[in-house]
């Protein structure tokens, strides 16, 4: 599978989370038992020649590198989750096994491939490319099973938790093909995240010091409620948001790395959620519209006026909620019948955030900040201004 090179050749694959059950430590060979973790191993192992042209390791999201020989206990944990190793640990255990530079493969999903880029820039991704997990499966048995096309094709087998070849193989096309479902609606999910805000790629120009910016699109009355919700959920993660005076679309965030990157994760999430209760507000006070009970509000209303109240109510809900976000209190006042529903925004609005209230302290998420991190411009650069160069009425501030 390729001539050799004067370089140690190194193909790395990716831990996975199906795990063996022994609570007593076991090779990390035999730890991982999932079948994409296996067709890692089968494609590493053909690519090798079975070892005679090169080593396999496992990144593992909490050990770093192993070999399929290392004793590990069971855990849990992704990549990018706390604990998990860094690019820093990874790099000196590069050095430590004398492979910093090698020849480097690597087998797995994004946040595996770019935490080790950081390491070999150069690396070998055979999985570039592949469109969700189906497609990784496909490229694997490319590599471990070239001939695959010209078998015959097989008559259909039941669809059995047998162990059997045969029975394996439909249960890991099941498998295959829900991961896909799923890597289709991430993708849908992350568009719609788009619509509240986006960020920039990472700037780590020292190991404790990082920027990045958050932009929101949109019209400008609810872009400029995002960037003040922004500002307000920024304390939550231990991050300042600094504004721009020539682009009030956009936000620059200060912290340090890893508090900068769960942020930038978890602010459009924390946003969509915010927005969805403002949102259920607004429902209700269309459904009010359209009641008789509204008639002696709305009698000898211009179009115009009733379409001003419905937008000025839900951007109000939309602080409302964020309030309750951030100061939950034991209870809220219900509302009153025959109250225009602009005259008792808070007792609505706060009514939903109350009862489906979330924790906007936890929606970063683990292999997103891993990619942020890993693909973070790490060049030393020289920032603009720094937080406390800033103009005072630039700083975080809260919601007038």
């Amino acid at each position: 599978m390729g001539a050799p090179t004067d370089r140690p050749r190194v193909i790395i694959v990716s831990c996975g989370g199906r795990k063996n059950t022994s609570k007593q430590p076991v090779p990390a060979g035999q730890r991982y038992t999932g079948s994409y973790h296996q067709a890692l191993r089968r494609a590493a192992d053909a690519i090798t020649e079975g070892g005679r042209t090169g080593h396999v390791l496992i990144l593992s999201a909490l050990h770093g590198l192993l070999t399929l020989y290392d004793l590990i206990a069971p855990y849990n944990l992704r990549m990018g989750d706390t604990g998990s190793v860094t690019s820093e640990q990874l790099r000196q255990q590069a050095v430590d096994r004398g492979i910093l530079d090698a020849d480097v493969t690597v087998l797995g999903p994004r946040a595996y491939i770019e935490v080790s880029r950081t390491v070999w820039p150069q690396l070998t991704n055979p999985l570039a490319g592949a469109r969700g997990i189906g497609e990784q499966l496909a490229k694997l048995a490319d590599i471990y099973d070239p001939g695959r096309h010209l078998h015959a094709p097989q008559p259909p087998a039941r669809l059995t938790a047998s162990t059997s070849a045969g029975s394996r193989s439909i249960i890991e096309e099941i498998e295959a093909r829900a991961d896909a479902r799923k890597e289709v609606e991430e993708q849908k999910a992350a568009r719609r995240r788009m619509r509240y805000a986006t960020h920039s790629q990472l700037v780590i120009p020292h190991p404790a010091r990082a920027h990045g910016s958050l932009t929101f699109p949109g019209e400008t009355a609810k872009s400029d409620a995002r960037a003040r919700a922004t500002r307000r959920f920024a304390a939550l993660y231990r991050v300042q948001v600094l504004g721009r005076p020539d682009d009030t679309r956009t936000l620059d965030v200060h912290g340090t790395p890893r508090d900068v990157a769960r942020f930038l994760s978890a602010l459009p999430r924390v946003l969509e959620r915010t927005e969805i209760r403002a949102s259920e507000a607004a429902r209700l006070y269309g459904r009010w519209e359209r009641h008789s009970t509204a008639i002696p509000h709305l009698a000898g209303m211009a179009p115009h006026q009733r379409r001003a109240h419905a937008r000025d109510f839900r951007a109000a809900a939309f602080q409302v909620v964020v309030n309750i976000l951030l100061d939950l209190p034991d209870t809220v006042p219900e509302a009153t019948g025959g109250i225009p529903p602009w005259d008792q925004i808070y007792p609505l609005a706060a009514g939903i955030a109350h009862h489906y209230w979330f924790d906007p302290t936890d929606h970063a998420d683990p292999d997103e900040t891993a990619r942020i991190l890993a693909t973070a411009d790490r060049r030393h650069v020289t920032v603009a201004a720094t937080p406390e160069q800033r103009s005072p009425d630039a700083s975080v501030g809260e919601l007038p």
